[in-house]
């Protein structure tokens, strides 16, 4: 891929271009979680066919195994990942357990409670989605991300040549892939193994890119190419990497990394356009660990205050629209609060100044 038209640094030592992908690719994973699953649209289709492994081949591309200790690296990983997935999965769970002993109180049958408390609190350390596990459903991408990076470290530090690790990786994911068909393996193991392949991939991009830019012509003819291919993800259904439902893996992995280089040349083509989708990108793990219970919040009130039930918000487009609107605005301050003053849940050693845009801090 081409850095023509893209900065390479945002601001300090950030890549601006891989700060904006993240930042439309937690977009669209903040959009598709807003309505229903059960029958997806043809444009959640679209996006859950890359907005998930384009994180996972992101975080390949900035990957760094040099020469540090497997300790150092293990316990660097914990504090920027695990911390943060048990600060925001327990904050699920307790957001849970207020919601359950209130229709207690209330004598209400709500369906999302008939779990009891026992799943959602062994949810927490078990780390994978279903059977009433995880409330706070999007944590699972980052510890399956810890699963990942530790083992990309040890696949990169113990194999030598690209074609043997890549085997590996492919030998991995496949077991991965098979072993979610008989059994839901603990800390979204299945789903870290597939993202194994993406992750892989971005770190083996990021050391045998072109170094000369590509014409535009080129590019433009690439970023067609890629958009044709990707509105073609409807042939293979629609799958989630969260609970290795792949469709066929081949047309996986096919439409997966299409959709992939397309966010990545569509951000590097914006040039300085893309600078507001950079300052949204560096704040993704925050929008990451916290939408989804922005996202019930909203739900929850507007069944109180319209008298609705959760079914017709989550299949009704203007309803979800307005959900998508109230939540954009109130992610803002709940990022802030975040990034300012809880700065150890997401891993951090320091608070960070202010939330401005890329290039405008002092």
């Amino acid at each position: 891929m081409t850095h023509a038209h893209v900065p390479a640094q945002a601001s300090g030592n950030r890549i601006q271009w891989i700060d904006a992908a993240k930042g439309l690719g937690i977009i669209l994973i903040v959009i598709g979680h807003i309505y229903s699953v059960a029958e997806p649209s043809a444009f959640y289709v679209f996006i859950y066919a890359f907005h998930v492994p384009l994180f996972f081949f992101l975080s390949g591309w900035t990957f760094k195994p040099g020469s540090e200790p497997f300790q150092g690296f293990f316990l660097k990983k914990a504090r920027t990942l695990l911390v943060p997935y048990f600060c925001y999965a327990m904050l699920g769970f307790l957001f849970y357990l207020a919601g359950f002993l209130a229709a207690r109180q209330m004598h209400l049958q709500i369906e999302q409670f008939n779990y009891g408390l026992l799943p959602p609190l062994i949810g927490v350390f078990y780390g994978s989605l279903g059977d009433g596990h995880l409330v706070n459903t999007p944590v699972w991408f980052v510890i399956a991300l810890f699963c990942t990076v530790i083992i990309g470290y040890g696949v990169n530090r113990l194999v030598a040549s690209d074609a043997a690790r890549m085997a590996v990786v492919l030998l991995l994911a496949a077991a991965g892939y098979e072993a979610a068909r008989f059994v839901k393996l603990p800390f979204s193991l299945s789903s870290a193994l597939i993202g194994l392949v993406f992750f892989q991939a971005g770190y083996w991009f990021s050391r045998h890119r072109a170094k000369a830019p590509m014409p535009p012509f080129l590019q433009a003819a690439l970023f067609i190419l890629l958009l044709v291919v990707s509105l073609l993800s409807q042939v293979n259904g629609f799958v989630t990497v969260a609970e290795a439902r792949l469709g066929h893996p081949a047309l996986f992995l096919l439409f997966a990394f299409s959709g992939t280089f397309l966010v990545i040349l569509l951000v590097q083509g914006l040039g300085k356009g893309a600078r507001w989708l950079a300052w949204i990108g560096q704040y993704s793990l925050s929008i990451m660990l916290i939408h989804m219970l922005v996202i019930k919040s909203v739900k929850v009130l507007l069944v109180a205050t319209l008298s609705l039930n959760m079914q017709a918000i989550d299949h009704n487009v203007a309803l979800g629209l307005l959900v998508l609107a109230v939540t954009a605005v109130l992610l803002v301050p709940t990022v802030y609060v975040m990034e300012r003053f809880l700065p150890f849940s997401l891993g951090k050693a320091v608070p960070v100044r202010a939330l401005v845009p890329v290039g405008e801090r002092p």
